[in-house]
């Protein structure tokens, strides 16, 4: 009896390390620095992210000097919306995600989200199309 279990627990342990394993695997975080985004100009691209869930899509930035906003807006190719947010530098964000699909690749595409300060600030961070 105690033979038996032990290998229920054993089996049980390794499928939820299995399961954890998976969801840990469930994304692909890309990082990007040294962006200088401005408010008034184009959307300035982090690296493509393979969407590997249907989970929501997620930005880190870091905590840099200053407190500005930035506005994330992630991208299929065709640049049609997927999804996005505003975050504060040194923050971290999760937002919905609009018709993306899973083994797609996506961009986000970063911005100024004010015209206060000078208008332009260097950031850098992570994000991934689906990680939260």
């Amino acid at each position: 009896m105690n033979k038996r279990k032990l290998i229920v627990t054993s089996l049980l342990s390794l499928g939820i390390l299995g399961y954890a394993g998976t969801e840990t695997q469930a994304q692909e975080v890309r990082s990007f620095s040294n962006f200088l985004v401005t408010y008034a100009g184009a959307e300035k691209f982090a690296p493509e992210s393979l969407r590997k869930s249907n989970t929501k899509g997620v930005i880190n930035l870091s905590n840099d000097t200053g407190t500005a906003w930035i506005t994330a807006s992630m991208k299929n190719s065709d640049g049609v919306h997927r999804g996005g947010t505003s975050v504060q530098r040194g923050k971290r964000a999760t937002f919905t995600t609009v018709k993306a699909q899973v083994g797609y690749k996506y961009r986000l595409g970063l911005r100024k989200t004010n015209n206060t300060g000078g208008g332009k600030v260097t950031i850098k961070g992570s994000w991934s199309a689906s990680g939260g």
